[in-house]
């Protein structure tokens, strides 16, 4: 019974759709984009999200791009409106001892709680795990924070940026003659949020057995740092110190070719990694006299020796063909090709399409436009329709007057103290 209740805010599904997650509540007072993304992937499988934003002004990705219509909106970021489909969005002021009562009473009805705001602001907002402990002994907590919540960094403020730098990540990444880059695109948040949803679900199996909540640390430093392991390994056991390679692959012995290539309408990733794939490239791009050299009938000794020579061979050859015409040889003579997509392309592309990888949303102040779908399929159950990113405090009146029963006159007043 404690779930009916939440069956009300989910009536825009389907009737023929079955979700997997559907009687499952998470609560987040989370912003920008670890603890958004980490939510999105359970509301995403039909969970209920209900994300608490501060009255008048919102998660802070409301106010990054892209707009639409590159006018600067609070209810128009692409950003925001990716990350909180399918949510019901409040508002709350979580600076007055109301706002927080208001909060105890959301959680009790909580399987998980999502956060990614700093250590200060929890004590001040009394949303610690310690606050939590006894009053909700089968809450699943997850903590997303830059450097997590123990070590010397614990109090230090950071984004992607830093989690990159610290974790090493960086330094393996851009041209060896220039300085280190981040990842883009703050993948280093997305991937946080992604660890913080798979540790959830194994938390709510533990639950299974032992009735018990659990607190969940998850450090996106500690995330980065994870996936170059492999680079650690290498280093601490051989030496071996990875070094930028820009489009090279010295780190993965040097074969050729492996990168991003130009081509006469764009560019075309190519990745040569056994000696037919390299003769299969050679003949596909009509054996040109200058493959019969001694020294180019190894790809890993091309990437060692002369990348840079048969880079400049390549390239005439290559500035003749478009990514389409360099895409149908890769299929005959069976090398590895990529033809790289802009957006509007990947919006095209025939796989995705035939996956239906892209689904047209209708939201009240931006109109009509494509959100991507999960990117998995399951075979007994259909995808959710998607619904697009709540309005800030779009859902005040239905969550508060309908599942905390609050009246008319209640909301109003809450509404005239800035409350909600």
């Amino acid at each position: 019974m404690a779930f009916l209740s939440s069956f009300k805010f989910l009536s825009y599904r389907l009737s023929s759709e079955v979700v997997v997650l559907s009687k499952l509540r998470i609560v987040e007072v989370g912003d920008f984009i670890s603890a958004p993304f980490c939510t999105k992937m359970f509301a995403d499988l039909g969970a209920e999200v209900i994300k608490i934003e501060e009255p008048g002004i919102g998660d802070s990705s409301r106010r990054y791009g892209p707009f639409f219509d590159d006018r600067p909106d609070k209810e128009r970021s692409g950003l925001f409106i990716y990350l909180n489909s399918n949510k019901i969005g409040v508002t709350l002021n979580l600076n007055t001892s109301q706002g927080r009562e208001i909060m105890g009473r959301i959680l009790k009805k909580a399987d998980i709680f999502v956060t990614n705001i700093s250590l200060d602001q929890r004590k001040k907002w009394k949303l610690r795990y310690n606050d939590f402990i006894s009053l909700y002994p089968s809450l699943i907590y997850c903590s997303i924070t830059p450097y997590g919540t123990e070590g010397p960094y614990k109090d230090y403020k950071g984004f992607d940026l830093q989690c990159c730098a610290i974790s090493g990540t960086s330094w393996a990444i851009g041209d060896p003659e220039r300085e280190p880059l981040q990842m883009p695109l703050f993948l280093c948040d997305y991937q946080a949020g992604i660890n913080g949803a798979a540790a959830s679900m194994s938390a709510l199996i533990g639950k299974r057995k032992s009735g018990k909540g659990e607190y969940i640390d998850i450090s996106a430093s500690d995330v980065m740092a994870s996936y170059v392991g492999s680079n650690s390994i290498l280093y601490i056991f051989y030496g071996l110190q990875w070094r930028r390679a820009g489009k090279r692959a010295y780190g993965s012995g040097g074969f050729y070719p492996y990168g991003i290539f130009r081509c006469k309408d764009g560019y075309v990733c190519i990745i040569c990694r056994t000696k037919k794939d390299w003769e299969g490239f050679i003949k596909s791009i009509g054996h040109p006299d200058w493959a019969d050299d001694l020294r180019y009938q190894e790809p890993a000794q091309i990437g060692r020796d002369y990348p840079d020579e048969v880079d400049s061979l390549l390239e005439p050859i290559l500035m003749k063909l478009t990514k389409e015409e360099l895409f149908e040889l890769a299929k005959k003579w069976q090398f590895p090709l990529a033809p790289l997509r802009n957006i509007q392309e990947a919006i095209e592309e025939p796989q995705l399409s035939f996956r239906n990888f892209f689904s047209k949303v209708k939201h009240p102040k931006g109109g009509s436009f494509f959100l991507p779908n999960p990117p998995y399929h399951f075979s007994n159950r259909n995808r959710i329709s998607i619904r697009p990113a709540p309005l800030l405090g779009e859902h005040n009146n239905m969550f508060y007057g309908d599942r905390l029963g609050f009246s008319p006159v209640k909301l109003r007043e809450l509404r005239e103290r800035e409350i909600i």
